[in-house]
């Protein structure tokens, strides 16, 4: 159902800062900073990149310690692709998301594909081969300073480390260590608590290959990159075809 499928294409598109973020107005909650990440990492996060073909299969694990001491894991899995021309196509699958999972052990599926040369992103739905389209959007100039603003507030309680450089799959990638600290008393909080994220990014493909949150509210979330091939991904990705396709709503892009 498309209903299912908006709510899958939801969580998927939260994701970089939700892990490495919290509630209410800082992002907040499973499917946080990781879940952003990706979001950033699939090519829906406002900047097209071209010239740089890749596909992968990357892997998002998030662990939560409950206070009995049992463990709660949750896994997005997806295979990523993004042609020479920065169209982009990610298909995931999230399993054991609370409502999403449909039962223990079951999976939801849904392909997103983001093509930047029509003007045009794709929410699909493989188990009933319907989806919808929404025409992307210039953002305004007021969008933009907000978010611009947004992140200079951000950045206030925030520190940044130089992590150096490691080649992870067979590229090289820059290290980033940033800690961002919540005051005690901030969100009801006793004591101080520092939510660390460290990042490795590839500058020549402008993905993130490796990436890890701890947050003592919600857990840990591992992002992972592997199987990367650069080679030019097959066009038929890019295209959402022997798909029932409904008009959406226009979406801001860049």
């Amino acid at each position: 159902m498309l209903s299912r499928l908006s709510m899958i294409s939801a969580v998927g598109l939260v994701a970089t800062s939700l892990f490495a973020q919290g509630p209410g107005r800082h992002g907040g909650g499973p499917g946080g900073g990781d879940f952003s990440l990706m979001r950033a990492e699939f090519g829906v996060a406002g900047k097209v990149v071209s010239g740089a073909p890749y596909s992968a299969q990357a892997v998002t694990q998030f662990t939560q310690t409950l206070a009995n001491g049992d463990h709660v894991q949750r896994t997005m899995t997806a295979s990523i692709a993004r042609d020479s021309q920065g169209r982009t196509r990610v298909d995931r699958s999230i399993s054991g998301v609370g409502a999403l999972s449909g039962g223990t052990g079951a999976q939801a599926r849904a392909i997103m594909i983001h093509d930047v040369v029509a003007g045009v992103s794709y929410s699909l739905n493989p188990s009933t081969k319907t989806g919808s389209s929404m025409q992307i959007q210039a953002r305004s100039a007021d969008f933009k300073g907000f978010e611009r603003n947004r992140a200079h507030r951000s950045s206030a309680a925030e520190k940044t480390e130089d992590l150096g450089t490691q080649v992870i799959q067979g590229v090289s990638a820059q290290g980033t260590r940033v800690t961002r600290v919540i005051a005690a008393g901030q969100e009801g909080n006793e004591k101080e608590i520092d939510i660390v994220t460290e990042t490795w990014r590839s500058a020549d493909l402008q993905v993130i290959v490796q990436s890890k949150t701890s947050d003592p509210r919600f857990g840990e979330t591992v992002y992972q990159l592997s199987g990367l091939s650069r080679a030019e991904p097959d066009p038929a990705l890019f295209a959402p075809t022997g798909y029932a396709i409904t008009a959406g709503r226009a979406r801001r892009g860049q």
